[in-house]
C-alpha cells in the first residue's frame, strides 16, 4: 500500500507546550496548535486507506522536506507512526508490528512538502 501525506511533516516531540489544567491548577504537556492542526489534516487524508491485516509490514517513509532547515528524521517518523494508529490504519506501532522500518529524506521540495509511505507484508 502506499500512502502520499501531503504537508510539510512535524515532529511531536519539539513541539510542546505547557499547558494549566482548569480544574485542578496543574500544569501538563501537550502538542502546540500547528501540531494538532497537521494531525486533523493527516486524519482526513487517511480516510479513503483500509486498515492493514496483516503483521508483520515493512514502513518504508521517504520525507520531501519544503527547505534546508535541520530536521530529525527519527521524530518525524513518530508524527507518522502514531497518526497512522490513529487513522485505524496500524492496529499498533511497535516493533512486532513493524519490521523493518526503512526512513529516508527525498530532498527539497517547496511547492509539494510530503511524505511518501509504504506499507508491505
Amino acid at each position: 500500500m502506499k500512502i502520499i501525506l501531503q504537508g510539510k511533516i512535524p515532529s511531536q516531540k519539539n513541539n510542546k507546550q505547557i499547558l494549566v489544567n482548569r480544574a485542578t491548577n496543574k500544569p501538563f504537556i501537550a502538542s502546540n496548535s500547528g501540531v494538532l492542526a497537521w494531525k486533523r489534516d493527516a486524519l482526513w487524508q487517511l480516510k479513503a486507506y483500509k486498515p492493514i491485516e496483516k503483521y508483520p509490514v515493512a514502513l518504508t517513509v521517504v520525507f520531501y522536506v519544503p527547505d534546508n532547515r535541520r530536521r530529525d528524521l527519527d521524530n518525524m517518523l513518530t508524527s507518522i507512526q502514531d497518526v497512522l494508529v490513529k487513522a485505524g490504519i496500524l492496529k499498533d506501532d511497535n516493533w512486532q508490528n513493524l519490521s523493518p522500518i526503512t526512513l529516508d529524506c527525498g530532498g527539497i521540495d517547496k511547492e509539494n512538502p510530503r511524505a511518501e509511505i509504504w506499507i508491505d507484508d
